[in-house]
């Protein structure tokens, strides 16, 4: 039987910021693993329902953006698990359990669990998250320094012992180190006018005076677009005039 990993409540902005390991083997399961260390096979967390639920005409997949606070992500429900979607609305604030995936360099979450919560759970969760993320990065500086000073793995995870340190940080340091000089990014450029009059179609449709953040306008084209052809075909708006950024990864139009 294949083995349940545990769950971790983390910000979707940490999430985002790390790095998606798909592992070999049929069985093996994906994780992320955060820019602390901590690898995330399942993620926990209270988010808002930012746009209606999406499910196909069979009924067997979903989809859904979810929003902590921090960042959005696109959240994918298959099979019986699609049911999860039926009773919820675009406002709604859920409690969810999820496995990681990656789409077009993307991460995205497929749902194991989802609920509404009371409003109350929004503050627990980031005190708890908030929580989980400094303890983490308080061990990951001193497992960076144990690693920097020995410049030897094996040396380096029997220090971290010694020093109550979990060695196992030595070892994500190592496959972070990894991944940031050997990842390929595979970008696809795209500035169809086609697509730039479909964003700013879909940024007008969905303002609603603050911009529209961009997992939002991926979510409503990323049945038509790749989600770097968006992305690109936004860049090339706002170079050009058309869009302007009132705050981070929101986008507004241009009057």
């Amino acid at each position: 039987m294949k083995k349940r990993m545990p769950s971790s409540r983390l910000p979707l902005a940490e999430i985002h910021k790390g790095y998606f390991v798909k592992p070999e083997g049929d069985f093996a399961t994906n994780y992320v693993i955060t820019q602390e260390g901590l690898k995330v096979y399942r993620l926990k967390g209270v988010a808002t329902i930012m746009a209606e639920p999406r499910l196909s005409e069979d009924g067997t997949f979903g989809s859904v953006l979810l929003d902590d606070g921090t960042q959005s992500i696109i959240s994918l429900a298959f099979r019986e698990n699609t049911k999860l979607l039926l009773s919820i609305k675009k406002g709604d604030l859920v409690q969810f359990i999820a496995k990681l995936s990656e789409w077009q360099g993307k991460k995205q979450l497929n749902l194991e669990a989802l609920s509404l919560v009371p409003p109350n759970m929004m503050t627990l969760h980031r005190a708890e998250s908030i929580l989980t993320t400094i303890r983490q990065r308080k061990q990951f500086k001193i497992a960076q320094k144990i690693y920097d000073e020995e410049k030897n793995v094996r040396k380096a995870m029997d220090r971290a012992k010694k020093e109550g340190i979990n060695p196992d940080l030595i070892d994500a340091i190592e496959e972070i180190n990894y991944l940031i000089e050997y990842a390929e990014e595979n970008r696809i450029f795209d500035s169809d006018t086609n697509l730039e009059s479909k964003i700013i179609e879909v940024i007008e449709k969905l303002d609603e005076g603050d911009g529209v953040v961009l997992d939002l306008i991926l979510y409503e084209l990323k049945d038509e677009y790749l989600a770097d052809d968006v992305d690109n075909a936004i860049r090339e708006l706002l170079s050009k005039g058309e869009l302007y950024e009132p705050r981070v990864n929101y986008f507004k139009r241009t009057i």
